[in-house]
């Protein structure tokens, strides 16, 4: 399958999915289980987003991803699902529509009229996820926010790095399954700003024996961006299954990135340095975790009667 017949693919999908999207909102109010409802709208968004950042239509994706926030916050309870909401989404869901059009027209960067068009509807969602609008009623018991991070922190020297850490290896057939590692990058990108970025190329073989249709990179990226956890995770959701991948939140923990070098495959010192030159360790964090490696190493050998220097 050539680039073009995908992007057809892409489009009768996305017109299926938008369908899909207007029927479960017309009938979520009459509906006993609202849940599945909700749910499905929301996993159409997020599936159109997902698409459209696979083939750079960063317009689509840009405002997908503000209507796919707004269903994340009615799907956890934030936000109820109100007659106005309803209405607003439906408006989006007709925007989204048109900006497929114009991908099947063409115009595959957007028009400055569709973008025009979608300004006030950005502003009435952007409304929602500011708290301008009443949310969802408190519900007894709910979780502290505190509870809810799901964030693991282990005891231990925090970095000074203000931005994510990602750590990706792309498996050996995402080239043959019609996936660009880059664009995953590229789409990444619309979601916040990627400050640094160093490519791994250690599972690269002697010319002779390589493939041109299997993928041996991997890359370390410093991304700064107001998201969450699952947001970054959702940008990977494509090729999680046959891909390694490492999300470290700002401001992690020493011991972490301990852990994200042993964890993955080449030379720990060498990746090392990939994350100083992200920004993301520091030469002094760097050098006290290749000291603790060196004290932890020394330790065992010790433990096992051998003599250590």
């Amino acid at each position: 399958m050539d680039l073009d017949e995908a992007l057809q693919l892409f489009i009768v999908e996305c017109r299926e999915l938008l369908e899909d999207m207007e029927t479960a909102l017309l009938a979520v109010e009459q509906a006993e289980e609202k849940s599945e409802m909700i749910n499905a709208v929301f996993r159409a968004a997020h599936t159109i987003k997902g698409s459209s950042g696979l083939f750079s239509l960063d317009h689509i994706v840009a405002f997908t991803h503000v209507v796919e926030s707004v269903l994340d916050r009615v799907r956890s309870g934030k936000l109820d699902l109100t007659d106005k909401l309803i209405g607003l989404l439906l408006a989006c869901g007709d925007h989204m529509r048109a900006l497929v059009d114009g991908v099947a027209a063409g115009e595959q960067g957007g028009t400055p009229e569709l973008a025009q068009a979608g300004e006030p509807l950005v502003a009435d969602l952007r409304a929602y996820l500011s708290g301008a609008v009443a949310p969802a009623q408190a519900v007894a018991g709910a979780t502290p926010a505190a509870e809810a991070d799901t964030v693991r922190r282990i005891n231990g020297t925090q970095v000074d790095a203000e931005h994510w850490h990602i750590s990706v290896r792309f498996g050996p057939d995402v080239l043959r399954n019609g996936m660009d590692p880059l664009s995953f990058i590229r789409y990444l990108g619309t979601l916040g700003q990627i400050t640094a970025l160093a490519t791994v190329a250690d599972a690269l073989p002697d010319v002779a024996t390589m493939d041109p249709e299997t993928c041996y990179l991997g890359f370390e990226i410093a991304f700064k961006g107001n998201v969450e956890k699952a947001t970054i995770e959702q940008v990977f959701e494509f090729v999680r299954e046959d891909s390694q991948l490492f999300i470290l939140p700002p401001h992690s923990l020493v011991s972490e990135y301990v852990k994200l070098l042993e964890q993955q495959q080449g030379d720990a010192t060498r990746l090392g340095e990939m994350l100083v030159r992200c920004g993301t360790l520091s030469p002094q964090d760097f050098g006290k975790m290749v000291s603790g490696e060196i004290k932890r190493w020394a330790q065992v050998v010790k433990a096992s009667g051998a003599k250590v220097d």
